[in-house]
């Protein structure tokens, strides 16, 4: 059987990840980001603020002093509990990267040394990420 990834090494997968997706959304043009495809599906800027969502749901238990959901991040969740995500529909790529990194930045500390638990969330949480970059390559080609 073997050992399960260092936490410290999935997060470095994360935010490999992230980095990448960043360098490619920022060599595209702004317009283009913004524009649905012709299916209606979520934009290239769209899966991007449901990826700042997705991080605080994924991650945000892990932040000892908790959080407030950002109103840039997106989702098709419509309990009352998410009343305030996306109230602040933004069309600016660098507001939003800069909001995902605001959210990213305290819950990258507090998951540093995991347990299996956190582990398990990490990996899932990377499995998501690599998804909707893998979209985002797609709208984008």
């Amino acid at each position: 059987m073997s050992q399960p990834a260092d936490p410290n090494n999935v997060v470095a997968d994360i935010d490999q990840a992230r980095a990448g997706l960043f360098r490619l959304l920022r060599s595209k043009d702004a317009g283009a980001l913004a524009q649905r495809p012709p299916s209606n599906e979520w934009s290239v800027l769209e899966n991007v603020r449901h990826l700042l969502f997705a991080e605080q749901l994924h991650l945000g238990t892990f932040l000892p002093d908790g959080f407030e959901w950002s109103r840039l991040g997106l989702t098709q969740r419509r309990a009352s509990k998410y009343e305030e995500v996306g109230k602040d529909p933004s069309e600016d790529l660098e507001e939003v990267l800069q909001a995902w990194d605001a959210v990213h930045q305290p819950i990258r500390e507090s998951v540093k040394g995991g347990d299996a638990q956190v582990q398990d969330v990490l990996t899932r949480h990377l499995r998501h990420l690599v998804y909707h970059i893998d979209i985002i390559k797609s709208l984008l080609s």
